[in-house]
């Protein structure tokens, strides 16, 4: 798994890697307003809340928080 959302995950970089429900956690408490974020089949998908726009699917958590932030034009 990448570093930027196991990073903030776990406090700090030194830290064991965090498991996935917890950068599962991490995703939801980002983008849970507006998107349905989950996990599952070596996949990470969200998906717009209310079914409109598509669905960002992608093979890692960092892959996806990339997508997310592409798609609503948020800066690091």
């Amino acid at each position: 798994m990448g570093r930027a959302v196991t990073d903030r995950a776990e406090g700090n970089a030194g830290a064991p890697e965090v498991g996935q429900a917890q950068v599962l956690e991490t995703l939801r408490l980002d983008w849970g307003n507006a998107w349905d974020i989950g996990c599952g089949d070596d996949r990470w998908q969200a998906a717009r809340q209310g079914g409109t726009g598509h669905v960002l699917t992608r093979a890692s958590a960092d892959g996806l928080e990339l997508a997310l932030r592409v798609s609503c034009g948020r800066q690091r």
